[in-house]
């Protein structure tokens, strides 16, 4: 089995994707809030990098059955429905909702990538149906960290590492990683019993506490708390646990 990690987004050959199972990671906050809303009934999430492409894209489904959600910067877009804090995204909001989001950093990381062939959401939340998935699938394995603003997220990197520590450990295959898998591996197995701290005072952590979001960090750091299955199909996240 093959691991690649990529710390930071960025241009990736799709020979370096092709056939394998893609697992994106943005902890703070896009991946746990499309896990959170499709644990609410939520029925599709629909992805976008900019906000004009998301609104456009509502107008073109219809109003009544679309939320428009996503931040800049951590804060809600003014005229937007929601923002990113998964606290928004309850059953009584997002229940058979088409979410059409946009994010700075999360969102991001889907574009370019529909060619592959599975194509999961992944977060510390819903971690051993990634890990279970991803080993099912038999397939060797590409880790998407969507950092923040172009940077490296000691959030996300924690993620991949924690993932590809569960996948060597209960797979018990022979695995071969790039030196950003191995470090993220090595940056998991330092840290795993300090996971909530460690997100807590990363600079990403920090900056949502600053914000109010405190709530939000602590929600993100906790693993296996949402077990729900996002993964891409025809440039739709669904819930693939629900079909």
């Amino acid at each position: 089995m093959r691991f690649d990690l990529f710390l930071v987004p960025g241009p990736v050959k799709e020979n370096r994707l092709a056939d394998r199972a893609v697992v994106i990671i943005d902890v703070l906050r896009a991946s746990t809030t499309m896990c959170q809303a499709l644990q609410a009934g939520a029925r599709a999430i629909l992805p976008f990098a900019e906000s004009g492409e998301a609104a456009e894209m509502r107008i073109k489904i219809g109003l009544e059955s679309t939320l428009l959600c996503g931040e800049r910067n951590g804060l809600k877009i003014e005229n937007f429905d929601l923002g990113n804090s998964p606290s928004e995204f309850t059953p009584e909001r997002v229940r058979d909702k088409i979410i059409i989001m946009t994010t700075s950093n999360g969102t991001r990381a889907y574009a370019g990538i529909d060619r592959s062939s599975l194509i999961i959401t992944g977060a510390l939340v819903n971690m051993s149906r990634v890990t279970r998935a991803v080993a099912d699938s038999g397939r060797d394995v590409a880790i998407m960290c969507a950092g923040r603003l172009g940077q490296f997220s000691i959030e996300d990197t924690l993620c991949g590492g924690l993932l590809i520590h569960r996948l060597l450990t209960e797979t018990g295959r022979r695995a071969d990683l790039n030196d950003a898998a191995s470090l993220a591996l090595l940056l998991y197995r330092s840290n795993s019993r300090a996971l909530k701290e460690t997100i807590a005072q990363g600079e990403h952590g920090r900056y949502l506490r600053e914000l109010g979001f405190a709530d939000d960090v602590a929600l993100a750091a906790g693993v296996d708390t949402i077990p729900v299955l996002p993964v891409l199909k025809d440039k739709r996240i669904i819930n693939n646990d629900v079909e």
